[in-house]
């Protein structure tokens, strides 16, 4: 199929294609009236392009919102100038913050559901339409991805409703997402371009999904898929590196990302980290500044320190700015700087994990770490670690590797880490977000255990 670029071209003003516009799960969507929208049985099957266009951009600015987030709850920022950042691990359900997070996922899966709906009315069933499809069930899985992995068991919505749904367990929540993503999988084709969902796009998150599950096969397996598609590429120096972050990117690293150049709805990510004023969010940890990329033993020589850090210890430079001295390379815009789902690295990373130490030394780790070192660990060294050492070893290299890019806390959390986040002290139940008040009160919800 040939991915035509109206998506990246459109301003996103539509929201044509919803019908209603969905403020949480709670019966507040009673009170929801559109008054610009575009009822279902009004639209057309030439309507399908533009409603899977709209979709991409609801999807788009819904991921984006969730940026940042466990990199600050795991402690890899501090304040940034003019901010204090005091306690970031805690959480309460009154949290305004948390409410927002939670309508980031629920409002475009009522879009996604819309789309689906409006396909299953069709009377078109081209293979274009079920890529649609498949884009679709993507992109419900990613976000209750970002649901079930901060708050555990969510309400499932896989088809629009007036009616309160409570929430199911976190189980549940896992099963919907691979039985999406075995769906997309069937549906979608093979990369044709980063901007949108392909197969292997699927694949990576199918990965991804079984290593958080125990399924260490099937991570293997789906990580293999990517790496092996011919398709893509590790960067090898510091600037290719930093060019997966600019505008546009031509990275074979990059597996799928959205392109975030609509200009009526930017997404700043040096605004928050890197910006051209004065002050800025939030500002790296100055121990990470200075020794997330320090030489290890038998690891020498990170190429991705000046790429992620200049000299100034309050700047992420990763994501470019624009301005000469607070980027490593240049972007022609940093206000698009793309909003990346997934590299290829984490497949290594991931199939290297699920592998242990004896197996990936060679064949996964070795070519991962000599894109990364100029003095890489020998395999030798690798297979000889214990399993501590080992777990060690992956999970400081996905720091380093996803810095700033929303891994660190689900990291820890999943591997049972705990040790790795002092600021928890002992408040274990912080791992699960409370469920937001107002959601608890529209909806009469169970909260998670912790939260009074």
């Amino acid at each position: 199929m040939k991915n035509n670029n109206k998506y990246i071209s459109q301003k996103f003003t539509l929201i044509l294609f919803i019908g209603i516009t969905l403020l949480g799960c709670s019966k507040e969507l009673d009170e929801v009236k559109p008054k610009n929208g575009i009822l279902q049985e009004q639209l057309s099957d030439t309507d399908l392009g533009k409603l899977r266009n709209g979709v991409y951009a609801q999807v788009e600015a819904g991921f984006f919102g969730f940026a940042f987030d466990f990199d600050v709850k795991s402690e890899n920022f501090r304040g940034g100038p003019g901010f204090s950042l005091v306690d970031a691990a805690n959480m309460a359900p009154s949290d305004n913050n948390l409410l927002t997070l939670w309508r980031r996922a629920y409002n475009p899966i009522a879009d996604v559901n819309f789309l689906l709906e409006t396909i299953e009315k069709s009377t078109v069933n081209n293979p274009l339409v079920q890529t649609y499809k498949g884009e679709a069930l993507y992109f419900r899985a990613l976000l209750y991805y970002q649901l079930v992995t901060r708050w555990g068991g969510v309400p499932l919505l896989t088809s629009r409703t007036f009616e309160v749904v409570q929430r199911s367990s976190e189980g549940e929540v896992w099963a919907q997402i691979i039985a999406d993503l075995k769906a997309a999988e069937i549906l979608i084709p093979d990369l044709s371009n980063k901007f949108f969902v392909s197969k292997q796009a699927v694949q990576a998150l199918l990965s991804r999904v079984y290593l958080d599950n125990g399924d260490k096969q099937n991570a293997i397996t789906y990580a293999d898929l990517v790496i092996n598609s011919g398709r893509f590429n590790l960067t090898s120096d510091s600037s290719s590196f930093a060019t997966n972050f600019v505008a546009n990117t031509t990275s074979r690293e990059v597996v799928f990302a959205f392109v975030n150049n609509n200009t009526n709805n930017r997404k700043l990510y040096y605004q928050l980290v890197n910006d051209v004023d004065p002050t800025w969010n939030y500002s790296p940890n100055l121990n990470l500044f200075t020794n997330l990329y320090r030489d290890a033993p038998n690891r020498v020589g990170d190429k991705r320190r000046r790429a992620v850090f200049s000299n100034d210890n309050t700047r992420l430079i990763k994501f470019p700015n624009g301005k000469s001295g607070q980027q490593l390379v240049t972007t022609t815009n940093a206000d698009a700087t793309p909003v990346i789902v997934c590299r290829l690295s984490e497949m290594f990373l991931i199939k290297a994990e699920a592998q242990g130490p004896s197996v990936a030394a060679q064949t996964t780790l070795a070519p991962y770490l000599a894109a990364r070192y100029t003095t890489p660990t020998a395999p030798g060294i690798i297979a000889a670690l214990t399993e501590i050492e080992f777990q060690n070893l992956i999970l400081d290299e996905r720091n380093r590797e996803f810095y700033g890019e929303g891994y660190r806390w689900f990291d820890i959390k999943r591997t049972k880490r705990l040790d790795l986040l002092p600021s928890l002290n002992g408040r274990n139940y912080l791992l699960y977000y409370p469920i937001p008040l107002l959601e608890l009160d529209l909806a009469k919800y169970t909260q998670n255990p912790g939260y009074n």
